[in-house]
């Protein structure tokens, strides 16, 4: 008497057991070269580098170039981070840790977003994954634009021309500074509220000014905060009693651009046309601006803005580029008000 050995699996076991087999398959082969948009690329590519890499902290440094501006932005950047934190390699500011390079270069047809970065062991590893150019186009179109936000800071009867939020880097504290009636005012951030701190009177061959002419700024190419007098500059000196040197034709520079919390590259603020009777607004658009003195029509297509209760005296922006500091005159108190103006994305 005789029996035969079945071989098979029960049908269910066995589709469970294969299925279980090429999972683990795929998850060393390498992944496609082409993905269908950058967010996907950006995917692949964490993954190539987890599969091929160490376990171990990295700093990532991004590169790009003039045709791939604005494309490596919050969103790809998010999922390429998250993704490798996962695995093991979390990026870090250790100045010990390899640097991780992750490049996007675009050609007519493509592009290609690199990684490369030299391990711990001396041996230089490289990963990339294609991008068709049509899906560049596609996300760059559906990609959800900046919104402007507002928020009231300061309020006071007498005119304000000028207004700028500063924090220090040293001892971390918050700083409003305020130009009104030949005065340079400065607050600071306690108990949840704005308090005067100091003032110095503003002089003007001698004079005490009351012109419109005066504004505060923070040079970024100085690295410092300035005044512009009558296109003259002076520095200002916070460390102790708030004072300034000013300098003969020292003209400083003055520019509203903003950076949004999904972007890289900043937009400029501008606000509208109208006169000094009429409610105003401020947008946020792309290319370079200066503030007020670059006014644009209503119809602006590649905008967002926000409703201010009056016109808008005077826009500048914090040392950090992530906040700026708008001069409101409110028509329907007639009271100065001081905005800080955020952009923000919903995704």
């Amino acid at each position: 008497m005789s029996a035969k050995q079945n071989f098979f699996l029960p049908s269910s076991r066995g589709l469970r057991v294969f299925f279980q087999l090429l999972g683990f398959a795929l998850l060393f082969l390498p992944l496609p070269l082409r993905a269908e948009s950058l967010e996907d690329a950006a995917h692949d590519l964490a993954m190539k580098v987890c599969l091929g890499a160490h376990k171990q902290a990295v700093r990532v440094a991004w590169q790009g170039s003039p045709q791939s501006s604005g494309y490596l932005s919050y969103a790809p950047r998010r999922i390429f981070l998250d993704q490798i934190s996962a695995c093991g390699m979390a990026a870090a500011d250790n100045a010990g840790a390899p640097i991780l390079t992750v490049t996007m270069q675009v050609t007519a047809s493509e592009a290609l977003l690199i990684a490369d970065w030299m391990d711990t062991a001396g041996g230089r590893q490289t990963y990339m994954v294609e991008i068709p150019r049509p899906s560049l186009f596609v996300a760059r179109d559906t990609a959800a634009a900046p919104q402007l936000q507002r928020e009231l800071l300061w309020q006071q009867e007498k005119p304000i021309q000028s207004a700028l939020e500063w924090q220090d880097a040293g001892t971390q504290e918050r700083y409003l500074f305020l130009i009104s009636e030949g005065l340079l005012l400065r607050c600071r951030f306690e108990n949840g509220a704005w308090r005067m701190v100091d003032s110095a009177e503003l002089q003007v061959d001698g004079r005490r000014s009351r012109g419109g002419e005066e504004s505060i700024v923070y040079s970024h190419r100085k690295g410092r905060l300035e005044l512009v007098l009558h296109n003259g500059s002076c520095d200002v000196n916070t460390s102790g009693r708030i004072t300034f040197t000013c300098s003969a034709g020292g003209f400083s520079e003055k520019s509203a651009e903003l950076t949004s919390t999904c972007e890289d590259a900043p937009r400029s603020l501008s606000s509208g046309k109208g006169d000094y009777t009429q409610v105003d607004r401020i947008r946020l658009e792309r290319g370079v601006g200066n503030g007020t003195e670059s006014r644009v029509s209503m119809e602006e297509s590649d905008s967002s803005s926000v409703d201010m209760p009056g016109p808008v005296v005077d826009i500048s922006v914090a040392e950090n580029q992530k906040a700026a500091s708008a001069v409101v005159k409110n028509l329907s108190t007639g009271s100065y008000e001081v905005y800080r103006i955020t952009a923000v994305c919903s995704n």
